[in-house]
């Protein structure tokens, strides 16, 4: 009975999307606001930057419509989700600012921590994590007191903690993404369309999460349109912050599926977390940029952009849409499959290197 409600929403998102990107476009070519090449960078001609900005306003002004009666109220603007608002306008207006002028990477993490801060001061946080033996396992059990002028409130360590770090971790994940023309907004609609059937399934059934999910997809769609190869625009750090905060807080909305979301962006969590690693093995920032991710080392070996990124997009495809039949203890064996193939593809690469000299891992 929703699904003519989701059309809608995924047409306005969709439309407002392209619409703002090429104005956007527009104005950042004029006030050359580019987005230069560097030796990290692999495009060879200046393109326009702050994309990101029509993802986020097409999203916000789609779900806002439909917390009005003119949207038939289908949205409860409640604490939650004025909360997710005000912490993703935050983060885009800190990034846009990052865009523009370029912060520190401690400066851009300090900020993702308090855009993060206020989702978990509205109530949004994962309480507890399925047992893939069966039951749940709680988060909430130890909290701490504060009474504030007669009012007495709860800090839930571990749900804050550990949401937290999700959160923040995901940002993160989809901003290593944002590498490849077309990359993050392609896998973040493929996760916004894995949400949305996940809101809907049997025992979960949250219509509202699934309005949310599609106009994820919807806004990441049109703005695709623009930066798949070759790219005409960038999305710049305000849209994958803001992509990546979104996708988040939806698996927590989602009946806290984290480990969906995990399956879907499996692969790149894992590229993201062997990155940071071997940056710290070698003694250098986890937070410096470089070109040793697994999408630049496919592009050493001569695979073109096209090719590896519709091969994220079918990975992370396959991978979320097995994830809505599995149960707990199947995400998990997929989970570990995951990781085995991430692990046969760097030994591979590992190989390939030490025989040709043409690979740094």
């Amino acid at each position: 009975m929703f699904y003519k409600t989701f059309l809608i929403a995924f047409f306005a998102a969709f439309v407002l999307t392209v619409i703002f990107t090429f104005i956007i476009k527009k104005i950042a070519e004029r006030l050359r606001l580019f987005d230069w090449p560097a030796p990290r960078r692999i495009h060879p001609q200046p393109l326009p930057r702050l994309g990101g900005l029509a993802i986020f306003f097409s999203f916000v002004l789609t779900i806002l419509f439909f917390a009005t009666p003119w949207g038939g109220n289908f949205l409860a603007l409640d604490k939650h989700l004025i909360g997710f608002l005000s912490g993703a306008t935050l983060l885009v207006l800190v990034m846009f600012f990052d865009d523009l002028y370029g912060l520190s990477p401690w400066t851009k993490l300090f900020w993702q921590i308090i855009a993060t801060l206020i989702i978990i001061g509205v109530g949004i946080g994962i309480e507890f994590i399925t047992n893939p033996l069966g039951g749940i396992i709680s988060l909430n059990q130890y909290q701490i007191p504060i009474d504030i002028r007669g009012t007495t409130y709860h800090i839930t360590l571990l749900v804050d903690l550990f949401t937290l770090v999700w959160v923040v971790g995901m940002i993160n994940i989809v901003n290593f993404l944002d590498g490849l023309d077309g990359l993050a907004a392609g896998i973040s609609a493929i996760a916004g369309i894995v949400l949305f059937f996940l809101s809907l399934a049997p025992g979960i059934n949250q219509p509202a999460t699934a309005l949310l999910a599609i106009t994820l997809t919807a806004s990441s769609l049109g703005f695709l349109i623009f930066n798949f190869y070759p790219a005409k625009i960038f999305m710049g750090d305000t849209g994958s912050h803001f992509l990546g905060f979104t996708i988040a807080i939806l698996a927590i909305f989602s009946g806290g599926k984290v480990a969906t979301a995990l399956l879907v962006l499996g692969f790149p969590i894992l590229d993201g977390l062997w990155v940071v690693i071997n940056r710290i093995i070698k003694r250098r920032s986890p937070f410096l940029a470089d070109k040793t991710h697994l999408h630049h080392r496919l592009l050493e070996l001569g695979l073109s952009q096209r090719k590896i990124v519709l091969g994220f997009y079918l990975l992370c495809g396959c991978f979320g849409a097995i994830s809505l039949f599995l149960k707990s203890k199947g995400k998990l064996i997929a989970l570990a499959i995951l990781g085995m193939l991430m692990l046969i593809i760097l030994g591979s690469l590992f190989v390939f290197s030490y025989r040709n000299k043409k690979i740094k891992l």
